[in-house]
Order: structure tokens, then sequence, then C-alpha cells
């Protein structure tokens, strides 16, 4: 089988999604406890989500589609990259555990957006679901997968889940992870080194533009360095045919 050997997808943008995650967790949630003076922070664990969206959709700019799924009163940000065909999601490393060891139900949102992520080999020594095959009914998780995806345009291939791990308001990882359809992990790239410094929304865009007007500004002096030149040569007498002695 062949082996998934690395995400194609802009370092900037692994740094958006990184460092929104980080911002949110370990910068806007502290904010809002220590601005209100909240004395507890009950149920900080559910509610730094709704800024880990906000923070990474802004992050992107618009460059990924993206689409909030409910899942009963929880709602899920799923990203669409079209050119890679690739859709991504984020959820904390305790959640993944969680799930690799008991399945709801009911499949969960995570299974339907695997489950066509066939054909790779995996990483040896990972946690693997027992049975899973068994305790599915495949349409079931056709049709669910059909229903996350409805808003996004384009061929969709892989699912791309971007986990995250913390203690208390700080990050200590972060990575993209390709996991089969038995929660095997086939592939795994660590985005950690994305949340060192600081993200500008944009700066793509600026570094771009002044490159382009640097550009044009060489370009326009250029001619003007030439002529000042030229005009220097004529200017000097010329040169003398007597040899000295």
């Amino acid at each position: 089988m062949p082996v998934f050997k690395s995400l194609d997808i802009s370092e900037n943008a692994k740094h958006a999604i990184s460092h929104g995650i980080f911002k949110a967790i370990s910068q806007d949630i502290p904010e809002i406890i220590s601005d209100y003076k909240l004395p507890t922070n009950n149920g900080v664990g559910q509610f730094r989500w709704n800024f880990i969206h906000k923070r990474v959709e802004e992050n992107l700019g618009g460059r990924f589609q993206h689409s909030y799924v409910p899942r009963g009163p929880w709602k899920v940000l799923l990203l669409f990259e079209m050119e890679l065909g690739f859709t991504f999601s984020i959820m904390s490393e305790h959640n993944l555990m969680r799930l690799q060891r008991h399945l709801p139900k009911n499949p969960h949102y995570l299974e339907a957006l695997i489950s066509k992520n066939v054909g790779y080999d995996v990483i040896q020594g990972q946690m693997r679901l027992v049975n899973y095959e068994s305790s599915r009914s495949p349409s079931d998780v056709e049709k669910l997968r059909d229903v996350l995806l409805t808003d996004f345009a384009g061929i969709i291939k892989n699912h791309i889940l971007i986990l995250f791990d913390h203690y208390n308001n700080n990050i200590t990882s972060i990575k993209a992870v390709l996991l089969t359809p038995q929660f095997d992990t086939a592939f795994e790239e660590d985005w950690g080194m994305y949340i060192k410094e600081p993200y500008i929304i944009g700066r793509e865009s600026i570094l771009n533009s002044m490159a382009t007007e640097d550009l044009e500004t060489f370009v326009s002096l250029k001619p003007k360095k030439n002529e000042e030149l030229n005009e220097a040569l004529i200017s000097l007498p010329p040169k003398s045919n007597v040899v000295g002695k």
C-alpha cells in the first residue's frame, strides 16, 4: 500500500490554523476570565471552541471553504481546501482517545469524515479499533458523510484531523494526522513550531505587495541611474595621447 508522505498546503495556512487554536486557548479565554473577574471557569472546556472557530476562520481569511455543521446542540467547524481536495476538522487529543476506546452507538462525525482515508500504510504502534467493520452500517456512515460535506463545492478526497493537546491555558502539542477508517494513523505532521510566533492576518499579501512595490521602484530607478552614468561619462575629458615619462 502507498505511504502518505506529505500534506501539500502552504506553511502560512498551517500557521494560521495552529496559531488560531493557540490564541483562543492561551489568550482569549484567560482574558475573558480576567476582564469579568470570574471566580470560576466552569464550562470553559466547551466554551473555548467558540474562540477556536472564530480565530481559525479569521486567520485563514477565506482561503479554505468552511462550514459549521450541527451535531445535536453542537456545531463542528469543517474546512475544505479545494486544490488538494482535502477536508479538515479540529479535535483535542483527549476526545480522540475517548473515541478510540469507545465509539458511541450511532456513527460519530469523525468516523464519516475519515471513511474514505483508505489504502495507506499505517504507522506502527498506533491504537486500533477492534471489530469496527462489524459494528457499523457502511450505508449509515456514507449518508452521514454526505450530510457533513454537502456545503462544499469540489471533489473531496481525504480528511485530515488537526489534533491539539493542552494543559490549563497552554498548548502542549498540535499536529495534523490522517486516520484510516479503523482509527489507525497513516500520517502525522508536527505543527508545534507554528505557535511560537504571532500570526499576522494578511501577512502574505502584505509581503507580496511590498515585494512588488520594491521591484517597481527598482525598475523605475534603474533607467535614471543609467542616464546619470551616461551624462557623467560624456562630461569626462578625452584621454590624452601623450605617454607619460
